[in-house]
């Protein structure tokens, strides 16, 4: 039986560093649009939370036509208010561990359900991915375990907005980002995976040079 029960995909924000005029999760790559790529991947989740907040209209239409049984959550504060408050609307009145992921994301699906795979309870743990840009959230590590991030100087890996934890994490609502948030948790054991966040044009076109590991052409209609 899959451990991870709980998924919470944050999805409410303008997007504007990419300037496509709409919430990322609705942005097409190879014709997949990222939402629908990502539910894909969480296709044994029993349990999974979109937070809207921009357009959220579009992206509500967008899950209907998917037709993925999904509870939306509504972050009506989106345009003043972080990732962090997104993950916490959207794990309330919920027990136990939870797999935390930004919308934005395009994944290669063997190496994210190892990391699902890998998800036990009470074991916090925090995917990373190779560093590939200057603009990220790095990961200072001590062996398989994060004990610092930081965003002025590059590392080997960089933390890849995925994350296991007791929903308690997040019990407090706040506004900081996400991973200055976690610094109180640390240290929090990794796990590689390949992934590729969508945030800037220069992401887009990162990506679109590695299409071939998204395994879209199967989701393409």
């Amino acid at each position: 039986m899959p451990t991870v029960k709980h998924a919470v995909i944050a999805a409410a924000g303008l997007g504007s560093r990419l300037g496509q005029g709409k919430p990322k999760c609705l942005v097409e790559v190879e014709g997949v649009k990222i939402l629908k790529h990502l539910l894909a991947q969480l296709g044994d989740v029993e349990d999974v939370r979109v937070i809207v907040g921009f357009e959220e209209k579009a992206v509500i239409s967008e899950l209907k036509q998917l037709g993925r049984d999904v509870i939306v959550v509504r972050n009506p504060n989106f345009r003043s208010t972080t990732t962090l408050h997104s993950y916490t609307l959207g794990c309330q009145h919920m027990s136990g561990d939870c797999l935390f992921m930004d919308g934005d994301l395009l994944l290669e699906p063997s190496s994210f359900q190892r990391f699902l795979a890998s998800c036990e309870p009470d074991s916090p743990k925090l995917a990373i991915t190779r560093t590939k840009t200057k603009d990220a959230v790095f990961s200072i590590m001590d062996g398989d375990r994060i004990i610092g991030f930081r965003r002025d100087e590059p590392t080997e890996f960089e933390w890849s907005n995925i994350a296991w934890l007791p929903v308690r994490t997040f019990d407090t609502i706040g506004n900081t980002p996400v991973y200055e948030h976690l610094k109180a948790f640390l240290p929090i054991a990794s796990h590689e995976i390949v992934s590729y966040e969508i945030d800037t044009a220069e992401d887009m076109r990162l990506a679109l040079s590695h299409t071939e590991l998204f395994g879209l052409k199967a989701l393409a209609s």
